[in-house]
């Protein structure tokens, strides 16, 4: 177990530093998780491009998710941080994709493909999957305050310090990295908890 976590921490920094084959051996490795997030958020629907683009967003989450975990950190497994990370990201992509779909023209071939997919679920999977990620939610909901929450959701998004201090009206960047640098020490002892 110790070799695997140790090779793992390699592939992550080494990808990290821009290395393209240790990126593609986490994707290979993650690519199960990665899929089952894109399941998840699929609606039905939803066109053979709309889900292409669903799951380009969850690789390029994917791919931030790999840059900013902190590998010297064992507390917190890489899987559940990038399963994180790609499902707010998705949810996201969805918040959209509903905004802005009356806008959209679908093609006769895509409402063919439309008809005869069907997205299978198991449905045990699908709720056990939900509540996990419900528990979760409230687990940290309960640790952090109103301001930390509101600043760890749009950071696990892929939102930088300065996107987030912009967003909630503060010209000070500094009080944005300390409330992530409290956040990340409060979800590590919270989640270290068995």
């Amino acid at each position: 177990m110790t070799g695997e976590r140790e090779e793992l921490k390699d592939l992550i920094k080494k990808a990290s530093d821009g290395s393209s084959d240790a990126l593609t051996a986490l994707y290979q490795r993650y690519k199960p998780l990665i899929e089952s997030e894109v399941r998840k958020h699929t609606a039905q629907d939803m066109t053979e491009q709309d889900i292409y683009d669903l799951r380009q967003e969850a690789m390029i989450c994917f791919c931030r998710a790999v840059c900013n975990y902190d590998y010297s950190e064992e507390s917190v497994e890489f899987g559940l941080y990038a399963k994180i990370c790609i499902g707010n990201a998705l949810v996201s992509f969805l918040r959209y994709y509903n905004r802005h779909k009356s806008n959209r023209v679908i093609s006769i071939e895509d409402a063919r493909m439309l008809s005869d997919k069907i997205i299978s679920h198991d449905p045990m999977e699908k709720l056990i999957e939900e509540e996990n990620l419900r528990l979760l939610e409230r687990k940290i909901q309960a640790n952090l305050s109103p301001y930390e929450s509101r600043v760890w959701w749009m950071y696990v998004s892929g939102m930088s310090a300065q996107d987030i201090a912009a967003r909630i009206d503060t010209a000070d960047i500094r009080s944005v990295n300390n409330a992530i640098y409290r956040i990340r020490k409060k979800l590590r002892a919270v989640l270290a908890e068995k």
